[in-house]
């Protein structure tokens, strides 16, 4: 007996076409791909901005301390980043926010503690930048940065 609710229609025929490999169907996915890559690498500015103001706060107990200078330039550069997070949907966003991981490396002269996060969040922006190119299908070299 057949259940007269069922809905299905049966066996699907290898000779279909299947729905995954249209053309449409991959540039969708291929759309979420970038946006949830661009999310992810403004996530890293994200954090990377607050890791740049509570970093130097924790060390601040130390005999040297933060100056006044050095206090403001870390929220300038704080501010700057979480900017550059709300702007990587932006075409040149991500070289943006690339210029600014070289900017976050120059950060070492101010709090040399600074190195360990540097490499850390360095590391994480290319390999989110490579896993991009991988899944989306970037241009690779410094081309990358600027789609």
């Amino acid at each position: 007996m057949t259940d007269p609710r069922r809905t299905d229609t049966g066996p699907v025929h290898s000779d279909s076409v299947d729905a995954e490999s249209t053309p449409e169907r991959q540039e969708t996915r291929r759309n979420r791909a970038n946006r949830a890559t661009r999310g992810a690498l403004a996530a890293v500015l994200c954090l990377e901005a607050l890791v740049v103001l509570l970093v130097p706060r924790a060390i601040a107990q130390t005999s040297t301390g933060l100056s006044g200078t050095k206090t403001a330039l870390l929220v300038a550069f704080a501010l700057t980043l979480i900017g550059t997070g709300l702007l990587l949907r932006r075409r040149w966003g991500i070289g943006l926010g690339s210029a600014l991981q070289v900017v976050l490396a120059a950060t070492v002269v101010l709090v040399p503690v600074l190195i360990v996060v540097v490499v850390m969040f360095a590391a994480l922006w290319l390999f989110l930048l490579r896993t991009r190119h991988q899944v989306v299908g970037t241009p690779s070299g410094w081309r990358m940065l600027i789609s």
